[in-house]
C-alpha cells in the first residue's frame, strides 16, 4: 500500500504535538522527528562472487522503493577473512522523508509480521545518538523482494535516524507509530 503525501504529513503533525504535550516543548519543531532511514548490508560472500553482491543489491533497491543503494567498501584489510582494505563487501540506502516514512509504514504493518514466533522488536536498542538500530536476519520478509535473488544468511542492518537525541522521546515517537516493541515481562511472585 502506497502512502500518500497528505497521510504521512498529517500523521507527522499530530505525532509531534503529542510529543511536544508530553515532553513540554513550546514549538512543534522542537520536538523530533524522522530524519533518515539507512539500510545497510554486508555481504561476506562478496569476496568470493560478486553476484552475491548484484543479488543484494537488486533486493536493497527494491526494498528502498526503487532508490539506488551505495556500495560500501572495506576500511581495513583482514587477512584471515581475505579482505583486503577497499574491497566493495556490501551495500546501504538511504530513505528520506516520504520514502522512509513508507518504508517504516510497510516494516511495521507488512514485513515485521513476516517474521516466525516475532515476540516485538527490543525497546532498548537505542544509541548515545538516539537513533534505533535494529537487524533483520532474512531480507524474504519484506513482501518487495524476489525470492530468486535471495541467498542464506541474506540480511540487513536498520538505522532509524531521529532529530533528537533523546532516547525517551525517540521511543515515545515509535510508540505513537504503534512500533512492536516487546512486552514488558511482569515479574511473579
Amino acid at each position: 500500500m502506497l502512502i500518500t503525501n497528505d497521510w504521512w504529513e498529517k500523521k507527522r503533525k499530530e505525532i509531534k504535538k503529542t510529543l511536544g504535550e508530553k515532553f513540554q516543548h513550546t514549538s512543534l519543531m522542537q520536538s523530533t522527528d524522522i530524519e533518515k532511514i539507512v539500510l545497510n548490508s554486508g555481504v561476506s560472500q562478496a569476496i568470493t562472487n560478486q553476484q552475491y553482491l548484484e543479488s543484494t543489491e537488486k533486493l536493497i533497491q527494491q526494498i528502498g522503493q526503487g532508490q539506488k543503494p551505495v556500495r560500501t567498501q572495506a576500511k581495513k584489510s583482514i587477512v584471515s577473512f581475505k579482505l583486503r582494505e577497499g574491497m566493495v563487501i556490501g551495500c546501504k540506502l538511504t530513505l528520506r522523508k516520504k520514502r522512509a516514512w513508507q518504508f517504516l509504514f510497510n516494516l511495521i504493518n507488512f514485513s515485521l509480521p513476516q517474521i516466525k514466533n516475532f515476540r516485538g522488536l527490543p525497546s532498548k536498542s537505542f544509541d548515545h545518538q538516539g537513533n534505533y538500530n535494529l537487524g533483520i536476519n532474512d531480507l524474504n520478509i519484506f513482501p518487495e523482494t524476489n525470492y530468486d535473488l535471495t541467498f542464506k544468511n541474506q540480511g540487513c542492518q536498520i538505522t532509524i535516524v531521529f532529530t533528537s537525541k533523546s532516547a525517551e522521546e525517540n521511543k515515545y515517537f515509535l510508540e505513537l507509530l504503534q512500533f512492536p516493541f516487546q512486552k514488558s515481562k511482569t515479574v511473579q511472585r
